[in-house]
């Protein structure tokens, strides 16, 4: 028998030396490029918002109450610390992945304390870095858990304990830290679900809660037409004061609402008017305009002012309470963040932040304004505000639909298409997130195919053949539970068709990729799709899945390449012919 090969070999003068690695394949780079990228924008993010990365620990093993693992990364601000976990796993690995970690996680939650001085212990020349500032009883812990890929919501339910830091978020943060710097930390800080008035500042934890006055006036109700309780004040403000308190709700953002319409912030943009304060040394006059939370009062002494029994303009004190993500920036979110913190601060621009004075209009709420009415009002007023601009984009003018129309076909389609960008064969190839690239367009898939297709009227819509007891409520456009779940059933029937065209095609082909010759997901082709629904729905052609996986057997060998831009009309009607047997004209 053969002497099995060593890996080491010997050298002329009897010297042993390792042997070579192997070179890494084209996909082993990939996937350490991906990993690295993906923990580089990370840490990015938590440097630029003012967090400092604890070294010394990362990827360190250690065994804590029995259990052994490691922390990718830990990153400290002030008395917060941030144990971070990142993963590359492919969606059917997360779950496993994270089953693993869960009994750590349980673990560290339950006592932080007793873990932070664990950490401390096992690594002593790391321990200055865990916020030596504060009392270990002071420090807040959270864990978080970033996955490059989307994976089922379901594991993140089994396992609770950290903050998930999906990968869109990861994006929306790296591009608002690399835009405004260190102002970032109050919204990344939200995010995480950390309470303001806990957080430190230089080693110290203020009490009380803290407020600041500026001197204003208050429009009287009779002039300002706004619905009854509305307050309208208008009030200079330093921006240091706005950039700790204020939020934008922007439609590539975080929040969990689909009320979403505000532009990604743009850098560009921010540093244009930070040159311009730095070389001008003055502000930009025209207002900022805000909504304030319902509990500032506009003052005369001690006394609010009822704005409803004014005659005329009224001088009063704004106290704002100094609460992060208190006021939504309505107009102004440039001209604001450009006065940003940096970690290594501009003299210049530290100066004018607390210098200058911005002109505010607030509007003030009045008490029990939900928080659907108030997002309603704020897509409203933002809407008035860019009336006279260029025409807003379609992707726009749909988002602001969904708030203020929500039983419109536009907004129907647009939330249907939201969710088969999540779940069924759109999964992952529309275009969601300012960072989508070689994505579906969604504004002409809701315009031109989703929008007539789930219309609330019609023969030829999935409205026609949905069974509910509310049907009427939600074709009167009342009722949202209803409204919910006629969305689902229109999801559900569109992706029953698409999975039966996807299985009859050849692999490879269900794909985006300009660079597959006979690629099958482009604009054209889905609109085709979803047009062929509504021509089988008009004809009372059977949608059950294994009729339409049987009609659609061959579609392989369907000519997509004949059909472009607005042909999908006369693609969907070859279609429904040659497969299904319907000669009909396109539905109106």
């Amino acid at each position: 028998m053969a002497a099995a090969k060593s890996s080491v070999a010997t050298s002329a003068k009897g010297k042993l030396k390792k042997a070579k690695k192997s070179p890494l394949s084209a996909t082993e780079k990939a996937a350490n490029k991906l990993k690295a990228d993906h923990r580089s924008m990370i840490r990015a993010s938590f440097t630029r918002a003012g967090f400092h990365r604890v070294t010394g620990v990362s990827d360190r093993e250690f065994v804590y109450d029995n259990q052994k693992s490691d922390l990718d990364d830990i990153f400290v601000y002030e008395n917060v610390i941030i144990l971070a976990e990142y993963t590359c796993a492919q969606p059917s690995g997360v779950g496993e992945h994270l089953k693993n970690k869960k009994h750590i996680y349980d673990k560290i939650l339950a006592d932080p304390e007793a873990f932070l001085t664990f950490l401390a212990n096992k690594f002593p020349a790391s321990a200055e870095q865990l916020a030596k500032a504060y009392h270990v009883q002071q420090a807040i812990v959270k864990i978080i858990y970033c996955s490059r890929h989307d994976f089922e919501e379901r594991h993140k339910v089994n396992v609770p304990a950290p903050v998930y830091l999906d990968y869109p978020a990861v994006r929306y943060f790296a591009a608002v830290s690399d835009a405004v710097r260190k102002s970032s930390r109050f919204e990344l800080l939200h995010f995480l679900g950390i309470n303001d008035a806990q957080v430190g500042v230089n080693g110290k934890i203020e009490v009380s809660s803290r407020s600041k006055d500026y001197s204003g006036s208050l429009l009287p109700e009779a002039h300002s037409h706004f619905d009854k309780g509305f307050k309208i004040v208008t009030f200079y403000a330093d921006p240091d004061a706005l950039l700790r308190t204020a939020y934008v709700l922007r439609k590539d953002g975080w929040r969990d609402s689909m009320n979403l319409y505000q532009r990604m912030i743009s850098k560009q943009k921010v540093e244009s008017i930070r040159t311009y304060l730095k070389k001008q040394k003055r502000v930009f006059i025209n207002n900022i305009i805000v909504t304030l939370p319902p509990e500032v009062r506009p003052l005369k002494g001690q006394e609010t002012v009822d704005s409803a029994t004014l005659k005329q303009t009224a001088p009063v004190t704004i106290k704002l309470p100094e609460k992060p993500n208190s006021i939504g920036i309505i107009d102004g979110q440039h001209r604001v963040f450009a006065y940003h913190e940096t970690t290594k601060d501009d003299p210049e621009i530290a100066l004018l932040r607390v210098q200058q004075n911005l002109l505010v209009t607030g509007i003030i709420y009045p008490e029990g304004v939900s928080d659907i009415e108030r997002e309603k009002f704020e897509a409203r007023l933002f809407l008035e505000i860019n009336s006279t601009q260029t025409n807003a984009k379609s992707q726009l003018k749909q988002a602001i639909g969904l708030v203020l129309e929500p039983f419109s076909s536009e907004s129907i389609a647009a939330r249907v298409l939201s969710q088969l960008a999540k779940t069924g064969p759109l999964q992952g190839v529309v275009e969601q997130y300012f960072f989508d690239t070689d994505k579906l367009k969604t504004a002409s898939i809701v315009s031109f195919g989703l929008k007539p297709l789930v219309k609330t009227s019609g023969t030829d819509s999935l409205f026609s053949i949905w069974r509910h007891s509310a049907r009427d409520d939600v074709a009167e456009g009342r009722n949202d539970e209803a409204l919910a779940e006629y969305v689902g059933f229109c999801v559900v029937m569109i992706n029953r068709l698409l999975v039966a065209i996807r299985k009859n095609l050849s692999s490879g082909r269900w794909t985006t990729s300009a660079k597959v010759e006979k690629r099958v997901l482009a604009t054209t082709y889905v609109n085709s799709f979803l047009i062929t629904l509504r021509l089988l729905i008009k004809a009372g052609n059977s949608l059950a899945e294994a009729d339409l996986e049987k009609a659609l057997a061959g579609i392989d060998e369907f000519d997509f390449s004949k059909y472009h831009s607005s042909q999908y009309k006369r693609m969907a009607e070859q279609i429904v012919e040659i497969h299904f047997g319907i000669k009909s004209e396109e539905p109106a």
